[in-house]
């Protein structure tokens, strides 16, 4: 779902499928499961990429063929693995130092101007520390992916910059944004548990109330609208003073989803939040029609 660019580690494998692919593997020669190890940190499966970083790594062509004998994978336009499993069996067999080179080799073969989101996201699997370039060509990367509405990419992509950024304001930042794409991917336990990470970290102002928005509208979409209601009405108030039209949609979306629960009268419920000015807003010309109609549903 992320383009390949979920990394396979992150894969649970269960019980017995895990433990026949494993044994299998563990009986290839050394270069055939170095090999395996390198086509599977390949996002693409672009065979004759695999087979160049190959070379930098002194693995030759014969290496392929106690795997292909297997069944466990095909080499040849594009790298096929018998099963997702086998491919997340395969990275996960590799050390943290093997993982590091093969991404390495996969980095120094890969085209910046054609696949610069690829390379990136290689060179950043394969620096051992924190490195802010690595980082900002991921978040550019990012971006990308967002355009083009990848999302799950776009937050695998953030997270990874976040990890590598060495400042902890920047990290939180990015923890954040990784969250936000995250969430709009439709992983939302996941989402919540990158604004854990950021709030781990100091948060400005902004941020937190950021934080706290988005766990409002998490809320909704886990339809815990109560929930929701009362986070999306904390966080408006956090913005106010930062950002008054930022304020006024949040406390927008803290009215809808009171309205949804129906929740008139407790704490952080409909009767407060369309109390406040920001909610209803008035200007010199009077209420536009959409901010009349949300009052007078208010009412109602």
């Amino acid at each position: 779902m992320a383009g390949g660019f979920g990394l396979p580690a992150a894969v649970p494998l269960a019980g017995r499928l895990e433990d026949s692919f494993r044994r299998r593997l563990e009986a290839l020669p050394d270069q055939t499961r170095r090999l395996l190890q390198l086509a599977a940190a390949d996002p693409a499966g672009d065979g004759g990429l695999v087979w160049q970083a190959a070379r930098r790594l002194g693995i030759g062509t014969e290496a392929a063929t106690p795997a292909v004998e297997t069944g466990l994978v095909e080499f040849g336009t594009w790298v096929r693995f018998r099963h997702p499993l086998v491919r997340a069996a395969a990275y996960r067999s590799a050390s943290l130092q093997e993982r590091q080179e093969v991404h390495h080799a996969l980095a120094e073969v890969t085209d910046p101007r054609s696949d610069s989101d690829q390379r990136a996201w290689h060179r950043a699997q394969a620096v051992a520390g924190p490195d802010e370039q690595v980082a900002d060509e991921l978040e550019r990367s990012a971006g990308r992916a967002q355009a083009r509405g990848g999302m799950a990419a776009a937050a695998a992509f953030l997270e990874r910059a976040a990890m590598l950024t060495p400042g902890p304001a920047g990290r939180a930042q990015r923890l954040v944004a990784a969250a936000r794409a995250k969430a709009n991917a439709g992983a939302l336990d996941a989402a919540l548990g990158l604004l854990v990470a950021a709030e781990a970290g100091p948060l400005e102002a902004q941020r937190a109330a950021d934080v706290e928005h988005l766990r409002g509208q998490i809320a909704f979409d886990q339809r815990r609208a109560g929930d929701a209601a009362r986070l999306l009405l904390s966080a408006a108030r956090r913005l106010e003073p930062l950002n008054a039209e930022s304020a006024r949609d949040t406390y927008l979306e803290a009215l809808g989803a009171a309205m949804w629960v129906g929740d008139r009268h407790s704490p952080g419920g409909l009767r407060e939040g369309t109390c406040h000015p920001l909610a209803n807003p008035v200007t010199a010309s009077g209420k536009s029609s959409s901010q009349a109609s949300i009052s007078q549903t208010a009412s109602t």
